[in-house]
């Protein structure tokens, strides 16, 4: 009888040893190999408890730097008429501030995923533009365009209320506001083209000068309108309270985008 206990006691684990392989069985299906090493080093030397802590440590640093779940949860703490002071609250101190017309507040704040420029007035937020970094997918069901917004044409996701064009040594841009929107009774959803973000092709400059310029002239724009969204695709997006003309300023120049990227 005791040379069978003893048998069982060698071949079955302890109720400490099982409970510390089921953990890093669940620790291995989602930590990378890099991690796993280092993990089994330290648990060679006896120490699983801080394995266990530096693993989920190294597994939210993993989950920071390459998902793009944290940036969309500080982007969900933003709306419009909410209190200015999220911002700060959100993404610390503004990295560039300047003021449009002299009494309209424009502030950026920038990301590891984006760049957001604010526009505030009493203590509340009257409009903001996202301006995504490459690669970055953000979270954009509640806008007009939905969530496949930035990966489609202006036309093939929304239709227009109002455009605005640039074409000039400070950037060349494209912005409306679209119809529709979860909140379209509260705020309007705004997006547009940024020469920063992305280029364009020689024939998607064009249709965007010639509706600049039938703009400039105060001419009819509905078809070089039409031709310009069936082409280009929106690489920032936004939500605001305000018209196109007080929002344009919270668009980067290229001399700001360079500054607050750098």
């Amino acid at each position: 009888m005791r040379e069978q206990t003893a048998e069982v006691d060698l071949e079955t684990p302890s109720v400490s040893e099982q409970g510390e392989q089921d953990i890093l069985e669940k620790l291995r299906e989602k930590t990378p190999n890099p991690i796993l090493a280092i993990v089994a080093l330290i648990i060679a030397a006896g120490q699983f408890n801080d394995a266990i802590d530096m693993t989920n440590k190294g597994w939210d640093l993993v989950v920071s730097n390459f998902s793009d779940a944290p940036s969309n949860e500080r982007l969900a703490k933003i709306y419009i008429r909410a209190s200015s002071g999220i911002l700060e609250e959100t993404f610390g101190s503004p990295v560039y501030t300047k003021y449009s017309d002299g009494e309209v507040e424009i502030k950026y704040y920038k990301d590891s995923k984006f760049i957001l420029s604010a526009i505030t007035s009493n203590g509340t937020i009257d409009a903001f533009l996202v301006f995504p970094k490459p690669g970055f997918v953000p979270e954009i069901k509640y806008h007009a365009g939905n969530e496949t917004y930035l990966e489609t044409t202006f036309a093939d996701s929304s239709l227009p209320i109002d455009a605005v064009s640039n074409i000039a040594r400070s950037g060349n841009y494209y912005i409306e506001e679209a119809q529709g929107g979860r909140y379209e009774l509260l705020y309007n959803s705004v997006g547009g083209y940024s020469e920063y973000l992305s280029s364009l092709t020689k024939s998607q400059l064009q249709l965007l000068a010639t509706f600049n310029d039938k703009l400039m002239m105060e001419e009819d724009t509905s078809s070089a309108l039409v031709s310009l969204r069936q082409q280009i695709k929106p690489n920032f997006y936004g939500y605001s309270a305000v018209g196109l003309t007080d929002l344009v300023p919270a668009i980067l120049t290229k001399l700001e985008y360079e500054l607050v990227t750098d």
